[in-house]
């Protein structure tokens, strides 16, 4: 088993699954992302690990996010928090499905307008938009990727961008 996927989440898995992410070549199944048991997992942290991991959450042009997710830690508090965002993106290599983070990110509204630009802290992002249509545009080792996505007032956006190795 490739190591390296070990820490995914189990969302973050189906999500890769789901878009029919490869790896070498074929589709990745469930069983090739079974976690180590000896790691830990954000249900065994307690309330005072999970709080170590705390994020602060930005503002920039109205705009409330934050990222992170390096460590078990960081990861906890974001999937406690989640639910205060309605637009998650996570940022991974394919193949290998390995997180990155320093990704240059610009959010544009449909007016072409940046709603948000930062660098990402770590492989996720989570964001609270007006609802709307939006372009996502993700820039990291020499690639830039681009995507058209739509915020309501009752679902989440979940992005998930892979960076070619």
């Amino acid at each position: 088993m490739n190591q390296s996927m070990t820490f995914l989440s189990p969302r973050m898995r189906a999500v890769l699954i789901a878009l029919g992410v490869s790896v070498g070549g074929a589709v990745v199944l469930p069983v090739a992302w079974a976690a180590n048991p000896a790691q830990p997992t954000i249900q065994s942290l307690s309330p005072g690990e999970v709080a170590s991991g705390a994020l602060t959450p930005q503002t920039a042009n109205g705009v409330r996010y934050v990222s992170g997710g390096i460590g078990i830690e960081e990861r906890a508090w974001l999937a406690e928090h989640g639910k205060e965002f309605n637009t998650h993106a996570t940022f991974a290599v394919v193949p290998g499905g390995e997180y990155v983070a320093d990704v240059q990110v610009q959010i544009l509204a449909s007016d072409g307008k940046a709603v948000l630009k930062t660098t990402v802290n770590g492989p996720q992002l989570m964001v609270a938009l007006p609802a709307g249509s939006y372009r996502l545009i993700a820039s990291h080792d020499g690639q830039t990727l681009k995507r058209e996505f739509t915020v309501s007032q009752t679902a989440r956006s979940t992005l998930v961008l892979g960076f070619k190795h």
